[in-house]
């Protein structure tokens, strides 16, 4: 045997499932296809400008992330708390507007809606835990919206929220997870663009690198087979090469588990969701500004960026960050970009852009997970983070717990590793 268990993916669920597993006293060896750790997180320099930012996830919640929070207590690191924003804007197409009066004017709007009241039947079908009365829910987002006979303009604004929250277009996207995270944290879509959450202030990498420390990581290890049997699993790389151990844990993105044979072949529900893959596909709008209005936080439909904002001001200018959902920008077309930022914030002058295409890049697929409609009520998705036999899965995509953000990675491969220590005795 090559290690005890072998870790494929050395993205946040990855690394945590590999550290527990080494402090055990457990050997674990965590094969990474790319160059780096971190997987969909990707702190770095802005080529050329000495500007540091967020190419993939980064929003967090100390309060009600907890396996996050113990992770960023254990190692020091700094949190810079959300502030409160000093310009607010509402896109909609061709018609910018600054201030709380947009706000305030939607949330009268959605007052008259059934929108509190499709909340409160959320929770009730929760609480029933029925799968029927999930199903009703468990709907596409686009239908969903039209279905609350809302105004024309707070309907466009409920929009632009979901596509930026869901990370997909709103026809592809289950509106029942939306819901649920509204109830379970108690925001409303018209208060989610007043806190954005909270950022790790030296990035993502800070803590990713603090987790990754001790480990043995081998770079540009492509997985391309996976062999399960009763004595241990098997693992084939491009190159050829095996690796055996008596257990494995796979911390892949979903949406590129299709592209590994397992043997025996997984479990329906998984090669459902692997064959159908999640419709997550956001391009993450990045660019160097100048003169744009300090602590800004936007909202958009009918234009590319549906959520914009300034975050923090740096040596070499500002930096404008936005989610590109429903009419995705091209991210390799400075010029398309630029236009987007500034439909946000026409004043500004936009220095460089930047970005990076998870949906095209071979190693994710997709960006954070988007829950396409019936996954939830059939079951599907509860089943992905089942073990098979010496098989154990891990990942943000699969959570049970912060599906879809950094906390959903940590705790999945926390609990991965505690699964594997339990297998070798």
């Amino acid at each position: 045997m090559d290690a005890d268990v072998i870790v494929i993916g050395a993205g946040f669920a990855g690394v945590a499932a590999a550290r527990d597993l080494t402090e055990a006293g457990h050997q674990a060896i965590v094969l990474e296809a790319r160059d780096r750790i971190g997987g969909r997180t990707w702190y770095r320099e802005i080529p050329g400008t000495g500007v540091w930012a967020e190419y993939g996830g980064m929003f967090i919640s100390r309060e009600t992330q907890p396996s996050l929070a113990a992770e960023l207590t254990r190692y020091g690191i700094a949190v810079t708390e959300p502030a409160e924003p000093e310009t607010i804007g509402w896109v909609r197409g061709d018609r910018r507007e600054e201030g709380a009066g947009a706000i305030d004017r939607i949330r009268e709007q959605l007052a008259g809606s059934s929108l509190i009241d499709a909340l409160d039947g959320t929770a009730k079908a929760f609480a029933s835990e029925g799968r029927e009365a999930l199903a009703q829910l468990d709907v596409a987002s686009a239908g969903w919206v039209e279905s609350l006979r809302a105004p024309d303009e707070a309907a466009d604004y409920l929009r632009s929220f979901l596509a930026a929250m869901g990370g997909a277009r709103l026809e592809k996207t289950s509106i029942l997870p939306l819901l649920w995270d509204m109830i379970e944290l108690d925001y409303t879509p018209v208060d989610a663009y007043v806190d954005l959450g909270e950022l790790i202030t030296n990035g993502t990498k800070a803590l990713i690198d603090a987790m990754g420390e001790a480990l043995e990581i081998r770079f540009g290890s492509v997985v391309t087979a996976v062999v399960t049997g009763q004595a241990g699993v098997t693992v084939t790389l491009t190159d050829g090469s095996r690796l055996k151990a008596p257990g494995a844990i796979v911390a892949l993105p979903l949406n590129i588990w299709a592209d590994v044979e397992f043997d025996p072949p997984l479990a329906p529900a998984k090669q459902k969701a692997a064959t159908e893959r999640h419709p997550g596909e956001v391009s993450k709008v990045i660019a160097v500004v100048r003169d744009a209005p300090a602590g800004y936080l936007g909202a958009g439909w009918n234009t590319p960026v549906n959520a914009g904002f300034v975050p923090k001001p740096s040596d070499e200018g500002q930096l404008f960050m936005g989610f590109s959902v429903q009419d995705r920008v091209d991210l390799d077309d400075a010029a398309a970009v630029t236009a987007a930022v500034r439909a946000h914030v026409p004043e500004a002058d936009v220095v460089q852009t930047a970005g990076h295409d998870w949906v095209t890049d071979p190693f994710s697929k997709g960006t954070w997970l988007a829950v396409p409609p019936r996954w939830f009520s059939d079951g599907t998705f509860e089943q992905l983070r089942e073990p098979e036999g010496r098989l154990l899965f891990a990942g943000s995509d699969i959570a049970g717990e912060g599906a879809g953000w950094i906390e959903g990675a940590v705790g999945s491969g926390r609990e991965a590793a505690a699964a594997a220590a339990a297998l070798l005795g």
